[in-house]
């Protein structure tokens, strides 16, 4: 019976009612992208009631009795909370409040087994976008961004800087579950007061901007670190509910009845929902796509190699040529979705193929070569299709103009409207100390803030292949997007998706050894007859 409850307060069908292109999670809000979201509540009492049925029915008491919270946490001397030791966890009066006196290792017990029953259910229902999510404790970055509710600057997860609401409708009410003062659980009666001795239920106040309740106040929450948590508590003063404020439990390691948890999902493999339309390779579709570059001699493909084309000469070939999606992993956060989707789902079947060896774009150039030559009806008698030398890829990037130092000729990668002009990591000049210090970070810049500022060209990692301007013979993305491979030097030209503005240019070059993130190809077709 447990098992039937939990499907429906968990995954109510009407909840499931969706574009196809949409990515839901039952009971969540989205924080970030389409990829990460964050429980709209804390984690209830009557929640965890039903995890540890589950783990009983499947593991037996022993496990059961593990993950039994620690009631006696209530028992504080100088207080009287003896009714909540026997009452607060078991009484169905408290099953919609926040869950307490559990340790950081039972409420991942707790998150492993949501990823479970969410994963089940994901599986079941392919008209929907999801495959797999990961559910875990947010980090403290990420609690903060789900806190601020999209405001950089919020102090609380509600508007302005004090603890009451300012609408004309509830003027004057507070706006958390807090203490006021030492011993001061309630205030005075009236609408003074919060309206609760200890916990709240879980969705009451006012939920922040993205639909998120008690994020402050009520019971601080863990955190992904260790012995940390954020939001204060049922029993904390205003200034612990501030967003970044001081942790009031900073290194607690026993379970207590201010402390609850809130799991976030991370979207980590997405299904295609998209009909499947793959266009047939013929003679005139490559044709098309060639642009000259030296008159009846040499031509250039007029965009890197997208997966679309790639995943044709794997299909044709074998998997051992397919794209090494493990190379995302350690590049970028939140890269497990690019390792399970990039090469794959049809929105990235227009991104440049990346994640690919030296040798595996020459076996694409082959393969290409021979298919287009096997052609009965064809405009070139034979092509020789292949990576262009280093001098003739300056040469296709430059527009046969040696003096351009962009492709598009000027010195700036803005245009006079303000639009970009290629797709490089669009980082503050400010932020870069020494242009040869690859570290280039001053204090208090992080990783994620760098990667965040990728994306005001309009990607975070690459963009389409017919993305931003051509040059003066028609190619596209010679410089950012992808560094691109040259068949005589072991380096990729151009710059890439996570160049700064000094790395990208037609003379600027990487090295290049293996497969990773930032490289693919283009490649030039010479006419033999």
């Amino acid at each position: 019976m447990a098992r039937i409850i939990f499907l429906f307060l968990i995954f109510p069908s009407a909840l499931f009612s969706y574009a196809v292109t949409d990515v839901y999670v039952p009971n969540c809000k989205v924080v970030k992208g389409s990829f990460l979201f964050a429980a709209e509540t804390e984690v209830t009492n009557g929640q965890y009631l039903l995890f540890l049925n589950d783990q009983y029915r499947k593991h037996g008491a022993e496990c059961y009795s593990s993950l039994l919270p620690d009631t006696s946490a209530w028992l504080s001397p100088g207080t009287y909370c003896e009714p909540y030791l026997q009452y607060y966890f078991r009484h169905p009066a408290y099953r919609l409040y926040p869950m307490v006196n559990v340790s950081k290792r039972q409420a991942e017990a707790f998150c492993e087994w949501m990823e479970v029953q969410l994963n089940e259910q994901f599986e079941k229902m392919t008209d929907q976008p999801i495959v797999s999510v990961d559910v875990r404790l947010p980090t403290d970055q990420e609690w903060q961004e789900a806190a601020r509710g999209g405001n950089r600057y919020a102090i609380f997860p509600w508007p302005g800087s004090g603890m009451r609401n300012t609408t004309q409708k509830h003027k004057g009410r507070f706006m958390a579950n807090f203490s006021r003062g030492q011993g001061d659980y309630m205030g005075v009666t009236g609408d003074l007061n919060d309206g609760a001795d200890i916990t709240a239920p879980v969705r009451s106040y006012w939920p922040n901007q993205f639909g998120l309740y008690n994020l402050s106040g009520n019971v601080a929450e863990m955190l992904q670190e260790e012995g940390r948590t954020r939001g204060g508590s049922w029993a904390s003063r205003a200034p612990y509910l501030e967003i970044s404020g001081v942790d009031p439990f900073a290194g607690f390691s026993k379970p207590s009845p201010e402390i609850g948890f809130r799991y976030f999902v991370e979207v980590i493999h997405r299904r295609d929902c998209k009909p499947i339309r793959k266009q047939k390779i013929t003679a005139r579709r490559i044709e098309k796509m060639l642009v000259p570059v030296i008159q009846d001699t040499l031509m250039a493909w007029k965009f890197e190699i997208s997966n679309e084309w790639y995943d044709e000469f794997v299909q044709e070939t074998s998997d051992e040529n397919k794209p090494n999606g493990e190379l995302w992993i350690g590049e970028l956060s939140y890269a497990r979705r690019f390792k399970n989707d990039y090469s794959t789902h049809s929105d990235y079947k227009n991104h440049p193929v990346v994640n690919i060896s030296r040798e595996q774009a020459l076996k694409f150039c082959d393969w290409l070569t021979e298919k287009y030559n096997q052609f009965p009806k064809r405009k070139y008698t034979r092509l020789a299709i292949s990576l262009p030398t280093e001098e003739e890829w300056e040469l296709i990037a430059s527009g046969n103009n040696r003096d351009n130092y962009f492709p598009w000729g000027g010195p700036y990668a803005m245009n006079s409207k303000g639009e970009w002009l290629c797709n490089y990591n669009t980082v503050q000049e400010r932020w870069i100390i020494d242009l040869n210090n690859s570290t280039y970070l001053v204090n208090g810049i992080s990783k994620d803030m760098i990667q965040a500022a990728a994306g005001q060209d309009g990607a975070l990692v690459t963009a389409p292949v017919d993305s931003y301007y051509d040059n003066s013979l028609g190619i596209k993305n010679a410089c950012g997007n992808v560094s691109e491979m040259v068949a005589d030097l072991d380096v990729a030209k151009g710059g890439n998706w996570g160049s700064m503005i000094h790395e990208i240019g037609i003379k600027k070059s990487v090295i290049f050894t293996k497969p990773n993130p930032y490289v693919g190809f283009r490649f030039v077709a010479r006419v033999m007859e």
